[in-house]
């Protein structure tokens, strides 16, 4: 009879312990269930895209250029950079030998016989994607407004710095529901953007010309950067080498293209 007492009441206090367990879990479902679920799937996507962990560090602006004094007697000037054009804009880099222009199925293309190599997209095949969220349907748009509820997102630079800015890092099982719904929103579209070379993501802001640089020439590897002007206009560009040469491409090359980018004045055409 005492082992059925015994029995009984381990039965009972098992019951509930089970039933305290499931109070708290469902207490916890209800109040960080939705916060929960986004980190979980947060980290299922860093572990394939660890850069969604990365968010943009700003390039130092470039040094204003310097007053030259007139040069001695006897002494070459200066090189002038070269300067090159497509599709009604153009820009400008430090190198000044013979190069060969051309069009492939990315973009205008400037090889140097030194071996640097710049890829100009066609600025018209750009997205502008601000525009195509306002415009999209009914669903969509409200997630669009959900997101940037007390922001200022008028450009398509003001909604890609917001997005690039996101990281998973931010996401935790006990923020606020709200703000898990806008991270779990703001990481997809940043997989969405992707990321356009390998090796860090970086701002800048030179001049009129600001936007994101992808991957570091530091490395030797190719570099790409997306440019938006005063007029929202955005622009792509990957600087690369040709294979096997020993050219170098630095950091100050690249801020000489971006700083220069410009639509070349109708008389210059």
């Amino acid at each position: 009879m005492r082992l059925d007492r015994d029995a009984e009441k381990s039965n009972a206090i098992s019951a509930v312990v089970v039933a305290a367990f499931a109070v708290l879990v469902a207490a916890y479902s209800m109040t960080y269930g939705l916060q929960t679920l986004v980190w979980v799937e947060a980290r299922s996507w860093v572990a394939s895209n660890p850069w969604l962990n990365d968010v943009p560090k700003p390039l130092p602006s470039p040094a204003a250029t310097p007053a030259r004094p007139p040069e001695p007697s006897g002494r070459a000037a200066q090189p002038k950079p070269t300067r090159l054009q497509a599709y009604d804009y153009d820009f400008s880099v430090p190198w000044t030998g013979k190069y060969q222009a051309g069009m492939t199925r990315l973009g205008a293309e400037f090889r140097f016989d030194s071996g640097q190599v710049i890829v100009f997209f066609d600025p018209e095949s750009q997205l502008d994607t601000l525009r195509a969220l306002k415009s999209a349907a009914p669903a969509e748009y409200a997630k669009y407004q959900s997101v940037f509820a007390h922001e200022e997102i008028e450009t398509n630079y003001a909604l890609y710095r917001a997005v690039y800015r996101a990281s998973a890092v931010e996401v935790s099982p006990f923020m606020a529901e709200a703000e898990a719904r806008r991270m779990n929103v703001l990481l997809l579209w940043k997989l969405s953007f992707g990321f356009d070379m390998p090796g860090g993501i970086y701002s800048f802001e030179f001049g009129k010309n600001r936007g994101f640089q992808f991957g570091s020439p530091a490395n030797g590897r190719p570099v790409a950067v997306r440019v938006f002007d005063d007029q929202d206009r955005q622009f792509r560009l990957i600087f690369t080498q040709t294979p096997g040469s020993n050219s170098q491409i630095t950091q100050e090359d690249i801020n000489m293209a971006i700083q220069s980018l410009r639509l070349t004045p109708i008389l210059e055409r």
